[in-house]
């Protein structure tokens, strides 16, 4: 699809309200539903944390280093295909992202609520592939021009490449809700 017809899908998934915010495993499926119709591109190790949605497979701890180690201490190792998470904190948001863990006896944690983190004791590893990130979409204007947010122009935490420049997004619509 085109960044015009994106735009309008977006639009129009956005006035039919059907992301349930009631509990957390509701809100975490409805929210992926509702941004999977203007996926665009794949998700990678620059851009796969920031608001995004996904289901980590519980696995093994990897035995090296990690490619990366986030401020609130969260390991990363990134693979060709995905990308494993190491952590204490899962589900709804994580930062801004919402990250189900799927624990290796079957049971999924979609975090405390539809508004917060399960804690572990222990540190959980989980493995989530790049194609199974879905991004929750934003539209933000450049350059006097409103552009869909989408893994092909997100390049990093709040930075978009449009026309072949980088900008940090400034959010013109986004599928927020005030918790109440």
């Amino acid at each position: 699809m085109t960044n015009k017809e994106l735009i309008e899908e977006y639009k129009r998934i956005k006035e039919l309200d059907d992301i349930d915010f009631s509990k957390g495993y509701k809100y975490f499926y409805s929210a992926r539903k509702h941004f999977q119709s203007v996926q665009d591109g794949m998700a990678n190790e620059n851009n796969f944390f920031d608001s995004t949605i996904t289901l980590y497979t519980e696995v093994s701890k990897p035995r090296r280093k990690p490619d990366y180690i986030s401020s609130s201490g969260s390991r990363y190792w990134y693979k060709k295909d995905g990308v494993i998470r190491g952590s204490d904190h899962w589900g709804n948001r994580v930062a801004n992202c919402d990250w189900a863990f799927r624990k290796k006896d079957g049971k999924t944690v979609y975090g405390a609520s539809a508004w917060g983190t399960k804690n572990f004791t222990e540190e959980k590893f989980g493995f989530s592939k790049w194609s199974d990130f879905i991004l929750k979409s934003e539209i933000i204007e450049l350059e006097g021009e409103e552009v869909l947010t989408t893994f092909k122009n997100k390049v990093g935490f709040n930075l978009v490449e449009h026309k072949g420049k980088l900008y940090e997004k400034t959010v013109v619509i986004s599928y927020n809700r005030v918790h109440k």
